[in-house]
């Protein structure tokens, strides 16, 4: 019987990390798998239900010596361990103390404690920036995030600390990442420009390509990809969330003038996508299969039904509105960073 494969999953119970986790344990055979987070409720109750087929580490990556354990003799290292992206523009400190710090520390103690691993590193489209006027994005544009978006700019700044560093990596940029389990009714329902080209990938086939990028590492070796969906997973945000509404049971839905962002945001459809599928062959799912998806998850729906459009219904949701509020008060700093 071959040796297991000895892998170290960072940010294990954030959202894209509790999908890839869950792939790696359809691969158990193949894994020894170490998944590495903060202590805390949340987390715990998530990691918990795993530890039979786990280890689990708990700890801070932007305190060093906390992560010594865990990079310590792995093969291949999945890096998603960074604070949300509504957190991280909340609190632009502490974003750069773990999304940055935390991974500069972490390749340090990977050359340390597994110089010869693979690292994969989950990054995000939002490094390109506000696309409207040229959706069309290749890895090698010029990178540029938002004003205001410290999410994408602190995961840039992380980039290179891998790029420049003595492992063998690959970083993956994925589009917008399609999952049931997250709402996209929150305050960022309103930062996206109605008119931006949005490329998605579902869930599961960015897990799976993160999953696959170990035995695929030699075509991937020290290269960034870009990762969506295809043709199939892009369409228009208006268009979209009029899909979401309908799925929903919401019907068609109109919001007062101001109430979303008409620029500095993210998006694209990325003209170079193909060059993963063609050596990951992960695309399996498209966007009428996530809306097909969302409208079976009665759960969800009912409870964001509940949540966004119970009593004041719209008006709620409308509260949420950066953009609307900024208008409303006629707020010229924030005003600038919306329209």
């Amino acid at each position: 019987m071959s040796q297991k494969i000895k892998v170290l999953l960072t940010g294990a119970a954030s959202s894209i990390g509790r999908t890839i986790l869950k792939t790696l344990l359809v691969h158990r055979e193949q894994f020894d798998i170490t998944a590495f987070d903060i202590k805390k409720g949340k987390t715990m109750n998530f990691l918990e239900h795993f530890k039979s087929d786990v280890k689990i580490v708990y700890g801070d990556l932007s305190i060093p010596e906390e992560s010594v354990e865990a990079t310590t003799d792995k093969d291949f290292v999945i890096h998603c361990g960074y604070l949300s992206e509504a957190t991280s523009n909340r609190n632009p400190r502490l974003a750069q103390k773990v999304n940055v710090m935390g991974t500069r520390y972490l390749v340090e103690n990977l050359e340390c404690n597994s110089p010869s691993c693979f690292l994969t590193m989950v990054s995000t489209v939002g490094v390109y920036g506000d696309r409207l006027r040229s959706p069309m994005i290749t890895v090698g544009d010029f990178t540029a995030p938002s004003v205001g978006d410290n999410y994408a700019l602190t995961l840039l700044q992380a980039e290179k600390f891998v790029q420049d560093s003595r492992l063998e990596w690959t970083i993956f940029r994925p589009g917008i990442i399609l999952d049931v389990e997250e709402s996209f009714l929150d305050s960022s329902f309103f930062k996206m420009p109605l008119a931006s080209h949005l490329e998605f990938v579902h869930v599961r086939d960015m897990a799976f390509a993160v999953v696959n990028s170990y035995e695929r590492r030699a075509s991937l070796w020290n290269r960034t990809f870009n990762v969506g969906g295809g043709e199939l997973c892009r369409e228009i945000y208006q268009n979209f969330i009029q899909k979401l509404m309908t799925v929903a049971g919401w019907g068609d839905i109109t919001f007062p003038e101001r109430s979303f962002a008409t620029y500095n945001r993210y998006g694209g459809y990325f003209s170079d996508g193909d060059a993963l599928e063609e050596i990951m062959h992960f695309r399996a799912h498209t966007l009428e299969h996530f809306f097909e998806e969302l409208q079976k998850s009665k759960t969800l729906v009912s409870r964001l039904t509940t949540k966004v459009f119970g009593d004041l219904q719209k008006k709620n949701f409308l509260a949420q509105s950066e953009p609307y509020k900024a208008f409303k008060q006629n707020d010229e700093e924030k005003l600038r960073l919306f329209f």
